[in-house]
């Protein structure tokens, strides 16, 4: 069998590539030009923009709108569009896991409580919230905060505290959102 050529391969994936690009596109239209443009921009030029394809727009004007245009050429959603975002929120359930091989839940409970929000949560936390979690439960916490806890609940659960902590068989910390920064305790309470 003869081995594949490297220009054709190449051709292929560029092909399917571009494809791909090209399926949507968004439309930019120049509203309002204050002075002159130096690129020549006028008042309702309009550009069929990609990820990939400029359509002849001006770089710096490219530069300044590509974050949010590549999140919607991919398929996401920029907050402050007046279109109202989705929230999917689905309601939290949690799981009895006592009784099922795992001594330390068997034993313990494992509790966060938000202790401050220096903007907003958008996942609708509120300063003096209470609620359980475990390995397996996420309580009604955000991924984005969850995952910020797992590994904490396996350190006190194993009755252990990590060493910067200032309380036994708790710690602080604050969820990956830096900007909304949402501070919050985690602590071990026996059942």
């Amino acid at each position: 069998m003869e081995p594949e050529n490297p220009v054709n391969a190449v051709s292929e994936y560029a092909d399917r590539v571009i494809k791909a690009e090209n399926r949507y596109y968004q439309e930019v239209t120049i509203r309002r030009v204050r002075g002159s443009c130096p690129y020549g921009h006028r008042e309702g030029d309009t550009f069929r923009v990609t990820a990939m394809n400029g359509d002849g727009i001006c770089g710096s004007l490219l530069q300044g709108i590509f974050s949010p245009l590549a999140a919607l050429h991919y398929g996401g959603n920029i907050l402050w569009q007046k279109k109202e975002p989705v929230l999917l929120k689905t309601p939290a359930l949690f799981k009895k896991m006592t009784g099922k091989g795992y001594p330390a839940l068997d034993s313990y409970r494992v509790f966060v409580e938000v202790r401050d929000i220096a903007v907003a949560c958008l996942w609708g936390h509120k300063i003096g919230d209470v609620f359980e979690v475990d390995p397996f439960n996420m309580g009604g916490a955000c991924c984005f905060l969850y995952t910020q806890l797992y590994p904490y609940i396996h350190v006190l659960l194993s009755g252990t505290t990590p060493g910067w902590a200032t309380e036994a068989h708790a710690m602080s910390g604050e969820c990956p959102d830096t900007y909304d920064r949402l501070s919050y305790r985690l602590f071990l309470e026996k059942r």
